[in-house]
């Protein structure tokens, strides 16, 4: 009887892994479609940028790059912030995730043992 727990158990913790997989699965294609929509809004402000460098005089040209280059820093540290949280809420659901399908999956060996075996092993019967 408790080896057929054992198997049950096995199949509960490989269903709870690959739940945590799918779960890094939809973090990297957010993250990816957050990157795709950076990069098109770095590109959008760009050339508004230069439309407003072709009517500006020289002063306002000079204020207009310090302020870009401001601006700039600012949304690359933001980028950077929220990149490295991803790959650090990435990088844990995956390592909890192959430990409990691999546990899951020894688990599931064990509760197919033949039951003489597994009694002996475990000293459970």
């Amino acid at each position: 009887m408790v080896q057929s727990w054992v198997s049950v158990a096995g199949i509960a913790l490989d269903l709870a892994g690959f739940v945590l997989l799918l779960r890094e699965w939809w973090l990297a294609f957010f993250h990816e479609s957050a990157a795709l929509d950076h990069q098109n809004r770095r590109a959008q402000e760009e050339r508004f940028r230069q439309f407003q460098r072709t009517s500006a005089s020289d002063q306002m040209r000079s204020h207009l790059d310090t302020f870009a280059r401001m601006q700039d820093e600012a949304t690359e540290r933001n980028a950077m912030n929220r990149h490295a949280r991803t790959l650090k809420a990435r990088k844990s659901a995956f390592v909890v995730a192959t430990v409990l399908i691999v546990a899951g999956s020894l688990l599931q060996l064990a509760g197919q043992v033949p039951a003489e075996l597994f009694a002996l092993v475990t000293g459970l019967g």
